[in-house]
């Protein structure tokens, strides 16, 4: 049976927030911009820390309670992670008093392979972020001792002995396999990969434009033996030198370029995101579809099985004479209907199967069909959820992946503008060499000297062309035929005609590829105001549509019991009786039709919302929306 509930999740959530509020001041220490903008950063450090909480969380094996009871339910660890999500270290800064708690989470943090990047206001330094992973031992003990008071409150529910004849007494609660399904749809899923791969991509990306910023360096060895031209002799030079060339100044080009990379990063990573919740979302639509289908099937066989008793009263009543002929031949023309509606619905289950499978992958595809159809009693019930549609486009706007993947891209194109433009900018270079040389005849004793390069170059793009100015100053060893050493300052001024014109085309396309980026962004942004009002009034709508269909199952019982104790009395023919009962599966597999179509709707409100609607935990849950 379908739980619903916000309390435990919400607790967890304010309770992480209270006790972590000094986070805050340790990171502005940290890194004192945040102070400038405390009043914003606050907010975004403190959901940052709350997201990466609930990411380690959900990944944690379910504990069994004797853990949890043995143990304070709380433990808080030290994770130093890069501003890119890598983790580098982790340790249990408080313990929960349960060893093998701790263990369980420490385990955890070490198998989880992608943590979220830093939010601009914890900067771009690698950093130890506190972070508490908080278990609701009280709440698990609600849920386990009282499990009908907790969830009177949020569902709406049918009758399920009088309107779909299922026994509530065998019910559970349970995740009706979802998550199951999901997890194995993830193990093969090709654009999940690759999405994947692109986040590591992202990583060396950052990690090629922080090469950037410091200076290259070469070791470099050289040995030359020769004759002289006039009297012949044998001669060796011999070197070796590290050589070495340092950006002094690139007008914040490149600072730009590792920022350029950090927001990739975010991208690919909100790109990830986007991938796994469409292939939730086209999983959960498919799974709903199945598992209304299988209602549906044990509606008809329970009709055909119904209708087969009367059917056989109806013979025997025909031998007897008791019946008309014409009566028994309304009875079977009625009874070969209904066989035509339970192949009919068997036939749609296949189908709801095969997609499902297909949604899955179709390596696991009968793997999580046979998950979810081990545990009986798995049947859908209407779920009210009191939310507003300025509540889902809020969370819509702050969760969706998507719509985060766009803003990020257009930072990326925006650092764009800002490296092309700082092309046109002063450009200086440092270079050098130090090392050692030294050059003799082979009748001679080699002796190695010290040698150094110095160079600076000064360049200036000038419209299309480009002004550059260089000084060098060197000192060499002697080398063979020389008796000192030699020493020179070289000054040189290069004026290039024309050779800057591409600068006005790239200029000219990272305006444009801003420009589209931020459009992209606009539409997204429509897109999604869309997705969630349609999603949210067809959900409403079905809400309407199956409280209609259970005021119609009700009139069709009221009208088969009366039916019922008029045919025991032998005032209404046995074609009544059956097409009562007919009458009253009608109206019930349209409830069920209903309720596949209302989880769906909710299902796309909850993929419209960025996840954020509901937590999937064990069951559907509304998440804290304040």
């Amino acid at each position: 049976m379908i739980y619903f509930s916000k309390i435990g999740e919400g607790m967890r959530i304010k309770r992480i927030i209270l006790l972590y509020f000094f986070v805050f001041i340790v990171v502005t220490v940290i890194n004192p911009t945040v102070s400038s903008t405390y009043s914003q950063s606050q907010e975004e450090i403190t959901q940052y820390i709350i997201d990466v909480s609930k990411d380690i969380y959900r990944s944690i094996p379910k504990p069994d309670p004797s853990i949890l009871y043995s143990s304070k339910g709380e433990v808080r660890l030290k994770l130093f992670l890069s501003p890119w999500g890598e983790l580098k270290d982790v340790y249990i800064s408080e313990s929960s008093d349960n060893r093998e708690l701790d263990n369980l989470c420490l385990n955890t943090v070490w198998m989880y392979k992608r943590y979220q990047p830093f939010p601009e206001a914890l900067g771009s330094e690698d950093l130890w972020i506190d972070v508490p992973i908080i278990f609701d031992i009280d709440s698990s003990r609600i849920h386990s001792n009282n499990m009908s008071r907790a969830k009177s409150r949020d569902i709406l529910r049918a009758s399920p002995s009088t309107s779909l004849g299922i026994n509530s007494a065998s019910r559970e609660v349970t995740n009706l396999g979802i998550n199951d399904a999901v997890d194995i749809a993830l193990e093969n899923h090709m654009a999940a990969k690759i999405a994947q791969e692109e986040i590591e991509l992202a990583k060396l990306k950052i990690r090629e434009a922080r090469r950037g910023l410091y200076p290259a360096a070469t070791l470099n060895y050289l040995e030359t033996t020769g004759k002289t031209a006039g009297t012949t002799q044998d001669f060796t030079d011999k070197e070796y030198k590290l050589k070495f060339e340092y950006p002094l100044y690139y007008g914040w080009r490149l600072k730009y370029a590792v920022e350029q990379a950090m927001s990739n990063l975010k991208a690919s990573t909100s790109n990830y995101d986007k991938t796994l919740q469409d292939l939730r979302a086209e999983v959960e639509s498919a799974f709903y579809a199945y598992m209304a289908s299988k209602m549906d099937v044990k509606l008809h066989k329970a009709l055909l099985e119904e209708t087969s008793n009367v059917f056989t009263g109806a013979k025997k009543r025909l031998e007897l004479g008791l019946i008309t002929r014409a009566e028994f031949l309304q009875l079977e023309s009625q009874m070969q209907q209904i066989n035509y509606q339970v192949i009919s619905s068997e036939n749609t289950l296949a189908m709801a199967k095969l997609t499902l499978a297909q949604a899955v992958n179709a390596k696991g595809g009968e793997k999580a069909i046979e998950i979810i159809d081990k545990e009986p009693g798995k049947d859908l019930e209407p779920i009210v959820v009191n939310v507003t549609l300025e509540e889902c486009t809020d969370l819509a706007f702050r969760s969706r992946p998507d719509l985060k993947a766009k803003g990020y891209m257009l930072e990326f194109n925006d650092y764009e503008r800002k490296i092309t433009e700082s092309k046109n900018q002063l450009r200086v270079d440092l270079t050098g060499t130090y090392g050692k040389s030294g050059g003799a005849y082979q009748t001679e004793h080699l002796d190695m000297g010290n040698d150094w390069y110095l160079g600076l170059k000064v360049t200036k793009p000038l419209g299309g062309n480009t002004l550059s100015t260089t000084f060098t100053k060197d000192k060499t060893s002697q080398k063979h035929g020389q008796t000192t050493r030699t020493e020179s300052v070289s000054k040189s001024i290069e004026y290039g005609l024309l050779d800057g014109l591409q600068h006005f085309s790239e200029e000219k396309s990272a305006e444009i590829g801003y420009k589209k980026a931020k459009d992209e962004l606009e539409q997204a942004k429509d897109s999604i105001v869309r997705e969630v009002k349609e999603s949210y009034l067809n959900y409403k709508k079905g809400l309407i549509q199956i409280m209609t269909n259970l005021n119609k199952i009700k009139y069709r019982e009221e009208e088969f019991k009366i039916i019922k104790a008029r045919a025991e009395l032998n005032d209404v023919s046995l074609s009544e009786l059956i097409q009562a009962y007919m009458s009253l599966t009608d109206e019930k597999a349209y409830y069920v039709e209903a309720l596949g179509s209302l989880y769906q709707s909710l299902a796309k409100l909850n993929k419209a919302t960025g996840y954020a609607l509901f937590l999937d935990d064990e069951s559907f849950k509304l998440a804290n929306t304040k």
